[in-house]
């Protein structure tokens, strides 16, 4: 315990005048020059006033306070020696902490870096997900197709009709595969290119009646095209089917030049 220390624990029994001669002197001229000793001096005088009016006053004998003196010395001592070593039992316990404190702040660090990462990886694993599933819709719609296809050229009611022009060349060339169940299948070759704003259109001719519209296409560089139309969207029985070239979008009746055509056998 440091002088100031020991003296201050000695401002109480000087403010309740237990202290002897010897030992006043020190702690008086310590006061000058100590304002936290001179407070606390001065509230334990206060209070010594205060017990002093609660008690009848009586002089302690000269054996009785100096068993006091001992009882108080005795009991400062295990009070220094405790606070003297506080310093060396505490400091590891700080030390435990600080390093608790940083593993704690590292684990942290590493969760946090780790839920990153497997935000970033869902997030791939989403979008490929996502990608896989687009593709296999598209997959599966051609698969459809291509069985409709195959079902409407193998089928027994499937009627051929070659669509001819002696007109250009090269000369384009077409296909019709229809059947009244299943539908209407068309593809054409050696196309010419088309001018900006028109299209080329199908006609289909039924028996009795105008043609009706098969659709619009627009043929590749090659010149190929290929269209298909389920079998409600034509009206009765088919006996030719045409080409013409039309407004970009087509028309409602056939007004432009005829490029192919083909009647039923």
């Amino acid at each position: 315990m440091t002088d100031h220390a020991q003296l201050a624990d000695d401002v109480e029994l000087l403010a309740l005048g237990v202290l002897g001669d010897e030992e006043c002197a020190p702690l008086r001229a310590h006061m000058e020059c100590c304002a936290d000793c001179r407070s606390r001096f001065d509230e334990a005088r206060s209070l010594a006033a205060l017990l002093a009016f609660s008690a009848p006053a009586a002089e302690p004998s000269p054996r009785v306070r100096e068993e006091l003196l001992e009882q108080l010395r005795a009991e400062r001592q295990p009070a220094a020696r405790l606070v003297a070593h506080a310093p060396v039992v505490m400091r590891p316990r700080r030390n435990f902490w600080k390093w608790a404190n940083v593993g704690w702040a590292v684990v942290t660090a590493g969760l946090v870096a780790v839920l990153a990462l497997t935000g970033i990886e869902n997030a791939r694993i989403t979008r490929e997900l996502t990608s896989l599933q687009m593709l296999v819709g598209e997959r599966e719609q051609e698969l459809s197709r291509t069985r409709s296809v195959l079902d409407l050229l193998h089928s027994n009611g499937t009627v051929r009709v070659r669509l001819m022009s002696g007109a250009m060349q090269p000369l384009p060339e077409g296909r019709v595969f229809f059947h009244p169940k299943k539908g209407l299948l068309f593809f054409a070759s050696n196309l010419p290119p088309l001018d900006e704003g028109k299209s080329y259109q199908l006609w289909y001719v039924p028996s009795t009646g105008a043609p009706a519209s098969a659709g619009v296409f627009a043929p590749d560089a090659r010149g190929n095209a290929t269209m298909i139309m389920a079998s409600a969207a034509m009206p009765g029985s088919p006996k030719a089917f045409a080409v013409t070239i039309e407004p970009e979008g087509g028309v409602t009746a056939p007004t432009g030049p005829e490029v192919l055509a083909g009647t039923l056998k």
